[in-house]
């Protein structure tokens, strides 16, 4: 857990903007590649899917096991996809709607903060909040290529066997 009687300035919460948007970065990279791997461009088209949400949805609806016999994956695919949403729907309220950025200049002070508004939404992303969101992101990427080569290994214990190491993910504790 981040320890809240710290103080973070504003070049840092300036540096997790620059986080959100590398690592997102990797992310979509990561599926842009997996995609490819999976021969998988956009719905019927020769085009490549367009957009973050569309890639994911492509891969995603790519590789959910079907038969039953990869508990694991499904689980995994359920809950990576879920955070990448939740994350993607943070990037875009960064990207297109920040009005305001605020640190934390005294260990007593309120938590760093960034605020967006978008359309009716305005909410305030602490920097907890994105401290633990960075925390499986950094990994993100590296289990969409796990979850891509599993769902491309015809035999279903190889397949589980190549995911074992992410049965805790996110793990943010």
């Amino acid at each position: 857990m981040i320890n809240d009687n710290t103080t973070v300035s504003f070049e840092q919460m300036k540096g997790a903007i620059g986080s959100l948007i590398f690592l997102w970065s990797q992310i979509e990279r990561e599926l842009a590649e997996s995609l490819d791997a999976l021969q998988i461009k956009g719905s019927g088209s020769s085009k490549p899917a367009h957009g973050i949400a569309r890639r994911l949805d492509l891969w995603s609806g790519q590789i959910q096991p079907r038969n039953g016999q990869r508990e694991l994956a499904s689980r995994l695919i359920d809950v990576l996809v879920s955070h990448l949403r939740e994350a993607l729907s943070a990037r875009n309220l960064v990207c297109h709607g920040l009005i305001g950025i605020t640190a934390k200049i005294h260990p007593q002070g309120n938590e760093a903060h960034l605020t967006v508004e978008l359309g009716d939404i305005r909410k305030k992303l602490t920097w907890t909040e994105l401290q633990i969101m960075f925390r499986w992101m950094s990994r993100a990427h590296w289990l969409i290529r796990d979850l891509t080569t599993a769902s491309l290994e015809p035999d279903h214990l190889c397949a589980e066997n190549l995911l074992l190491g992410w049965q805790e993910f996110p793990d943010i504790s």
